[in-house]
């Protein structure tokens, strides 16, 4: 690390860098109430027919898709888009006493937030790693840029609902019947923390001390594997877990 007091200053110069500047963000809380699960596959849809209970392993978040457009007659401020896709492992069972079997499903919601994300009336030109202008590199009035941040989500419920069989008419007079046979639907409720941001890409002008050379060698080791598992403490906390009084010492502390 360079010396940071052979300057009065604490800095050597000041330069400009491209940085993405967060305009507005809000965070939330989603209690998503009742989402139908899906499933791909013929076998998981027939274990979900036959089973008579379900409860959930576990659940996360896998993409995210936005769409970003600005709102007329307010200047600045986008409705940003975000549908969420779940993927939801589930147990699967006759009773809850019985073997259970595991299945997985997907699940999908969209939300929309408003966020200020300030206006740019110039076109923003990136290029690829190969110093080519790209065909997707402009961006008209360069748009801000919308980032999430998503915690893992919290399985609240879980219902297996019974759907009876219906008879839809096709046409009019009815000469034209569709049956829909009986089926199980699995819905859940998940609770979900998420932080929204709007940001763009701006010119900064931040103090340079200078370029960071890292003081820690690296370091190749020839030991044995049971050498290097000789040097690891032994984890004494796998073995005793905390109690609701440590937990909460451990929080009032920090």
């Amino acid at each position: 690390m360079a010396d940071l007091g052979t300057n009065p200053c604490g800095f050597k110069e000041a330069v400009t860098i491209e940085a993405q500047r967060i305009f507005d963000s809000c965070s939330d809380r989603d209690c998503l109430e009742d989402l139908e699960v899906s499933f791909a596959d013929f076998e998981s849809n027939r274990l979900v027919n036959e089973a008579s209970y379900a409860k959930a392993r576990s659940a996360e978040v896998t993409s995210v898709y936005f769409s970003t457009e600005p709102i007329p007659f307010n200047k600045g401020f986008y409705s940003v888009d975000i549908t969420y896709t779940f993927s939801l492992e589930i147990d699967l069972s006759s009773s809850a006493a019985a073997p259970s079997t595991t299945v997985t499903g997907t699940a999908t919601f969209t939300k929309k937030v408003i966020l200020y994300g300030s206006d740019g009336g110039t076109k923003y030109f990136t290029s690829n790693e190969n110093g080519v202008i790209s065909q997707n590199g402009c961006c008209y009035n360069n748009p801000p840029k919308a980032t999430l941040a998503v915690a893992d989500p919290i399985v609240l419920g879980i219902r297996l609902v019974g759907i009876p069989q219906a008879t839809c008419c096709q046409d009019p007079s009815c000469q034209e019947t569709v049956v829909s046979p009986a089926r199980r639907v699995i819905y859940v409720t998940l609770g979900v923390f998420s932080i929204v941001s709007l940001a763009r890409t701006v010119p900064v002008m931040v103090p340079a001390y200078d370029y960071v050379v890292p003081n820690k060698e690296c370091v190749s080791t020839t030991e044995s594997p049971c050498e290097l598992f000789e040097k690891i403490n032994f984890p004494s906390s796998e073995f005793f877990p905390r109690s609701l009084e440590d937990i909460s010492s451990s929080c009032q502390q920090s």
